[in-house]
């Protein structure tokens, strides 16, 4: 049994021990190379951490942070994207200013970026809750078919993060928020009121509230989401005429514009010509 034994130990650590050695190696790099950029994320985002704590810039990042937050951004990606587009950018566009056309450069270019940065940022954000709004439509016609089949919320709500994807693609962090905050035992309340909070997208705040309800008083749901369905498709076509007229009635200034100046010579000119040659004798 030792023969045996002293053999198996000779061949592990003949043929064995190079390729140990090189799966150890590879690991070793792997988890340097992770440690570096676990290091350099740290970093970052104390940095970050530590500077929207600053007094004057408390304020104003509270508010491109709310902004940030409907379009699913992290923390830390809130706190980077907010130092990166509200502050490096208009630093570097002052920079740039001042090298190139002087003190009046920077300060214009500055103030254009220090502006618009941030109006880019609520444009962003006005963007996501109109196209959150769109998907919640789709997510309450799927949650419609789902309870109809006789599924529970919670499991009409992991069918749709799983299913309804591609139909939902800026809606579907929130519904694995829900599902995140239903894994660990929260109340099914607490987690509809936390991915339906705010009135910026008002069809997920009503079928959250309207999911919240029957949880606390049971009954069937499914015709109330239908008529939240209805009803926000209803005013999807309001907004779409509204548009179409706002449309109608700009074109209809720039075609007077540009064919009023043609109107009045066309007009006009025979008789200026007449009063001109008139006043020549």
């Amino acid at each position: 049994m030792a023969i045996v034994l002293a053999f198996v130990a000779a061949w592990l650590a003949v043929f064995q021990s190079r390729r140990w050695e090189q799966r150890r190696n590879v690991l070793e790099r792997l988890n340097q190379q992770k440690g570096d950029e676990e290091q350099g994320n740290l970093a970052l985002s104390g940095l970050s951490h530590r500077l929207t704590r600053i007094g004057f810039v408390r304020q104003d990042f509270n508010e491109v942070h709310t902004a940030l937050k409907i379009t699913g951004r992290g923390a830390n990606n809130i706190q980077n994207t907010y130092l990166l587009v509200c502050w490096l950018i208009p630093i570097v566009m002052t920079v740039i200013g001042g090298l190139i056309w002087g003190v009046f450069g920077a300060l214009a270019l500055g103030a254009i970026g220090f502006i618009g940065s941030r109006r880019y940022v609520r444009a962003l954000a006005k963007r996501s809750c109109y196209q959150q709004n769109l998907e919640s439509i789709e997510l309450a016609q799927v949650l419609r078919m789902l309870l109809e089949a006789g599924l529970s919320i919670e499991r009409a709500f992991r069918i749709a993060a799983l299913q309804a994807r591609p139909l939902i693609p800026s809606l579907v962090y929130r519904l694995d928020r829900f599902n995140r905050l239903m894994d660990s035992g929260a109340d099914r309340g607490d987690a509809l009121d936390d991915i339906g909070e705010g009135k910026e997208i008002p069809v997920l705040h009503n079928l959250t509230r309207l999911l919240k309800q029957a949880g606390v008083l049971g009954g069937g749901i499914t015709e109330s989401i239908e008529q939240v369905v209805t009803e926000a498709q209803e005013i999807e076509k309001s907004r779409v005429k509204e548009q179409v007229n706002k449309l109608g009635a700009k074109m209809t200034v720039i075609m007077m514009a540009l064919m009023l100046p043609a109107l009045f010579i066309i007009i006009g000119g025979p008789a200026g010509m007449n009063i001109v040659q008139a006043l020549s004798r």
